[in-house]
């Protein structure tokens, strides 16, 4: 009974919270649920241990512990963490959500959406924009490409993805290894597929070897396209 009326004091206190937990503008109710839960009236804190559950709008967050300052707006959920929240699952050791948008996760980092899958050792997601910035590790995966690199920014709900600081490109569908300082990738019915690869940039379909300062690879019909002073080199079949 005791953890039960625990449960609804949290709940109607932060509905009447001026920062949102994962939606900005919204003042829906928060419904948490663990094993053990405390609240503090004075501070506005909430701990909470056990099989953590945090459901706000369409987002559900699990996790063994939690950390809530209703004062700040700001959570920290450590512990096996998972976030669903439309079509995004995101996994982490733990995840801060810093305001109503911004949520930072670190150690072991797995964002999914639809066919795009991001990982490394931090990301910054911004629900939003649907966008994500992660770092350390980068590596984004689609069903044509696998892209890597020290930093990928990715446009979720536009298909497009930036990775800079030295990129590693592989499609196996369309037999290309490619690698550049910086490349865009864009995937998308209009564009029908296309990585654009700038600095130093290198590409190899097939046994062919074409360098340049830019290079564009559509995917849709596996050719080359490249721009500046660039260099092919054909091996015959």
């Amino acid at each position: 009974m005791k953890k039960k009326l625990i449960v609804c004091v949290l709940a109607a206190f932060f509905s009447l919270g001026s920062v949102s937990l994962y939606a900005a503008g919204s003042n829906s109710p928060v419904e948490l649920s663990a094993d053990t839960i405390e609240y503090d009236s004075v501070q506005g804190v909430a701990t909470a241990q056990g099989s953590v559950r945090i459901v706000r709008d369409k987002a559900v967050m699990t996790g063994y512990a939690v950390h809530y300052n209703a004062k700040t707006g700001e959570a920290l959920l450590t512990g096996g963490v998972k976030v669903v929240q439309d079509q995004a699952t995101l996994t982490a050791d733990e995840v801060q959500s810093v305001d109503g948008n911004h949520m930072i996760a670190t150690g072991d980092v797995v964002l999914v959406k639809q066919d795009q899958r991001l990982t490394g050792t931090q990301l910054d997601y911004y629900s939003d924009k649907s966008y994500a910035l992660l770092t350390g590790g980068a590596r984004l995966s689609t069903a044509e490409a696998v892209m890597t690199a020290p930093q990928i920014e990715s446009w979720i709900n536009e298909n497009r993805a930036v990775g800079t600081g030295g990129i590693h490109i592989v499609s196996d569908t369309h037999q290309v290894d490619a690698t550049a300082d910086q490349a865009t990738y864009i995937s998308g019915k209009e564009e029908q597929g296309q990585i654009v690869l700038s600095g130093n940039a290198r590409a190899v379909q097939q046994g062919n070897v074409l360098t340049g300062n830019t290079l564009t690879i559509h995917l849709g019909d596996k050719a080359l396209n490249a721009q500046g002073r660039t260099k092919l080199v054909i091996t015959p079949q």
